[in-house]
């Protein structure tokens, strides 16, 4: 018998070339996926009886036949020498009967081992009739042999308990069918873990039996076979298996075996005799041997499933794949053919390689970075520049492995992706970034880009110019941040960013920041999330030392205002006072005039001088504002009464206009609202004389108090010239009026509204106003409505 010398000539054409390739392919997918069954493929090609070769056999085959592939294929008359020397004629004559009949080959043989031991193995194949009046067998082979000797071990258990139960009678009955009396040996209860004594009557044992003993699930197949022996007259055997429970509550399987002894002159069954035998231990053979049996046929069919997934992901791939060998493409995608330029995927088989590259240095260079790691069965990733097959340059991330030289000669598997569009984008990504760290350095404000992790992610240059350290420095230790603040600060920044992490936002504070030479630096810090990012975060520092001196500044004026200048004026005021009124004697009238506006004079001073102590104590906190119920009927005609006189000066009339139900017990309306008095008296006070300042003579004031839902609104009408479009939105900040002359001539310090905004904010309510340019002015404020049931 010969091996490979046999074989006929390869035809050098190109549709055989082609099929060469093809079955290489097929080949190398086998290896690839037959390293993972537990068996081995094989192609075996039979030309007559004495002329053949295997065309394929997958890596196992070492495994199970201690053969080489190569030795194999180049010497099939090996596999022959390996066959134990009583089943070769059969494994023989088995090929050629399939070959003739063209019928699977299935076989069960031994092979001999190197150690002297014999395996086992089982085949199965396909034969294929070829144009040249050969036979190709397509198969796979397993080893057998745990389950032959499992096999052997359940042929030798069965026999030894043959010979025991026919030599102890072990589970033997006899039975009379018409009257119900049998007998049996002690051995059957013992098998099933009961004793004479459990059943003195045979009767009690078969009602048990039938009742209770065998599994619901097998008594009709058991009375099955019992009805089928009876009718058949005894010509079929009485055989079945069912489960019996044990006295311990075990289901054990029985194997029954009898037959009937003895019949009536009617042809009905007398008396029936027979066996029980424990067969439970051959059932759990038997079901790991079918266990078994599952597993290699799943095994096999995922070997198909995968190939055949394999062939559907190389087809649909979305990107190019393509086998070489010999730096010839030997297959590829229509990924990698629209990648390329090509027709079709087939169109680019048996092209070279090297039209992907620009010139021969180029295809040099890139054998140079990728051959080490092939050789090295490692995977190769890289990102090149080639070129199509219509000369277009594009980038590409390429992927790679060596395939098996078994299969392949100098062969390789590449996945190639165009990424100039990734590339451009990514540059476009780079000089944004680039964009974006000048325009953080050119800020006027230091930034701090961090994470939840113990290091800074970036700064800018205006951050370290103010704390003194490089970028470096900054973002390369570990905890840096415990060099810029004292413990007390670190605790603040803490709880800003926990604020932050549960609410989403937080507010703007202030620490200490150490600069590098030991100095501290006032900084106002306000801190975010980046924005699609609950982990990084960005802080905007910014040096507020100008804006603290120029506080100081301000807290040392009022104190001048409090101390030096409002006491004087006092002094002034009452003495002005005093000359007017003639205390000192009768004054010319020119002299009365002086006194007069001097003395006004005076108490406008003083007005601004509390307004200013007024507004540094509602800025810094230290205003008392009491919270306590307040009736805004009350406060509306205390507020008209004072301020009576002040509007007769100016010639207008102040209407009040009272719109709520009167209280049934008092007949007096009322509007319980929480807040200061005096305060409350304070706005009033201040949006009276406005309305009555800027209103012409002979004009009417019109306060009016009524509920708006939850709320009470008192509102201040005017009938004077408005308040300018372009000045509205500015009229609540400190030191604003319009710049009109009645503003001017109407004197004022600017500050009224703006103390009267934060005075009703503080007491949960709202201020605004509605005017129209020489139509007058609506102020209103709306306060939240206290349930009369609450007051004591």
């Amino acid at each position: 018998m010969t091996g490979k010398s046999n074989l006929i000539a390869v035809d050098s054409s190109i549709p055989a070339l082609r099929t060469e390739n093809e079955l290489e392919k097929s080949h190398t997918l086998l290896n690839n996926f037959s390293r993972f069954l537990p068996g081995m493929f094989f192609q075996f090609q039979r030309y007559s009886e004495h002329q053949f070769s295997f065309k394929y056999v997958s890596a196992a085959v070492e495994q199970l036949f201690e053969i080489k592939a190569e030795q194999l294929i180049n010497d099939a008359s090996i596999l022959y020498r390996k066959i134990h020397p009583d089943d070769l004629a059969y494994l023989i004559i088995g090929i050629r009967r399939s070959a003739t009949e063209l019928t699977t080959w299935h076989h069960e043989y031994r092979v001999l081992r190197a150690n002297g031991g014999e395996r086992w193995l089982v085949g199965d194949a396909t034969p294929e009739k070829q144009a040249d009046g050969s036979v190709l067998w397509h198969g796979f082979i397993s080893d057998n042999t745990e389950r032959k000797l499992t096999e052997q071990k359940l042929l030798a258990a069965e026999q030894q308990m043959r010979l025991v139960m026919k030599a102890s009678n072990q589970g033997l009955y006899d039975i009379n069918l018409q009257s119900g009396k049998s007998t049996f040996s002690p051995e059957y209860l013992q098998m099933l873990g009961y004793s004479a004594e459990d059943f003195p009557d045979p009767m009690q044992f078969w009602n048990y039996f039938w009742s209770d003993g065998v599994h619901k699930d097998d008594v009709a197949n058991l009375r099955k076979a019992y009805q089928k022996h009876f009718a058949s007259r005894g010509a079929i055997d009485y055989h079945a298996e069912f489960r019996q429970k044990n006295k311990a509550g075990e289901w054990r399987w029985i194997m029954s075996i009898g037959a009937v002894v003895e019949w009536d002159t009617n042809q009905r069954a007398v008396r029936m005799v027979g066996t029980h035998i424990d067969i439970t231990e051959r059932k759990r053979i038997e079901e790991e041997l079918m266990l078994n049996q599952e597993l290699l046929n799943a095994s096999k069919n995922r070997y198909k499933e995968l190939a055949r997934e394999l062939e559907i992901l190389i087809a649909n791939a979305p990107v190019g794949i393509m086998f070489v060998s010999n730096d010839v493409i030997v297959r590829s995608n229509q990924a990698l053919a629209e990648l390329c330029r090509f027709p079709d995927a087939q169109s680019m088989i048996g092209v070279k390689t090297s039209f992907l590259y620009q010139h021969l240095d180029d295809y040099e260079a890139f054998g140079d970075a990728v051959i080490p790691k092939l050789l090295a069965d490692e995977l190769v990733e890289i990102e090149w520049r080639l070129h199509r097959a219509n000369g277009e340059a594009f980038f590409a991330r390429v992927a790679g492995r060596a395939l098996s030289s078994e299969t392949y000669h100098k062969g390789t598997v590449w996945m190639i992706e165009d990424i100039t569009e990734q590339r451009r984008t990514l540059d476009a990504l780079r000089d944004s970034e680039g964009r974006l760290q000048r325009l953080m350095n050119s800020s006027l404000i230091g930034i701090v880009h961090g994470n939840q992790r113990k290091r800074l992610l970036d700064v800018n240059q205006v951050f370290c110019q103010l704390c003194g350290y490089t970028r470096e420095q900054i973002i390369e230790e570990s905890y840096f941040w415990r060099r810029l603040m004292s413990e007390s600060d670190q605790y603040i920044c803490m709880q800003a960013y926990n604020e932050l992490q549960t609410t989403g936002t937080t507010s703007s504070f202030e620490i200490m920041l150490k600069h590098a030479d030991g100095r501290s630096i006032p900084v106002l810090v306000g801190v975010n999330h980046l924005e699609n990012s609950q982990q990084e975060w960005v802080a905007f520092t910014m040096d507020i030392s100008d804006r603290l001196r120029m506080h100081q500044l301000k807290t040392e004026f009022i104190s001048v205002v409090s101390h030096e200048l409002r006491t004087p004026l006092t002094s002034i005021r009452g003495s002005l006072g005093l000359l007017e009124s003639g205390v000192a004697g009768s004054l010319s009238d020119a002299a009365q005039q002086l006194v007069r506006i001097a003395n006004t004079n005076s108490k406008r001073l003083i007005g601004l001088v509390n307004d200013i102590l007024d507004m540094d104590k509602l800025a810094n906190g230290k205003m008392s504002i009491k919270s306590e119920p307040v009736d805004l009927v009350v406060l509306l005609h205390q507020a008209i009464e004072a301020n009576t006189a002040y509007a007769n000066n100016l010639h207008v009339s102040l209407v009040a206009d009272v719109r709520l139900t009167p209280d049934p017990t008092t007949d007096t309306p009322h509007a319980w609202c929480l807040g200061d008095s005096d305060r409350l008296m304070q706005v009033i006070t201040n949006l009276i004389s406005n309305a009555a300042k800027f209103s012409p003579e002979d004009a009417e004031v019109n306060i009016r108090l009524f509920q708006s839902g939850k709320v009470y609104r008192m509102e201040i009408c005017d009938h004077g010239p408005g308040i300018p479009l372009e000045f509205q939105a500015h009229i609540f900040e400190p030191f604003t009026q319009a710049d009109s002359t009645n503003t001017r001539q109407q004197g004022g310090t600017g500050l009224g509204l703006s103390i009267a905004k934060t005075l009703i904010e503080k007491m949960q309510g709202e201020i605004f106003f509605v005017s129209c340019p020489e139509h007058g002015t609506t102020f209103w404020f709306d306060l939240p409505v206290y349930r009369p049931d609450k007051l004591t």
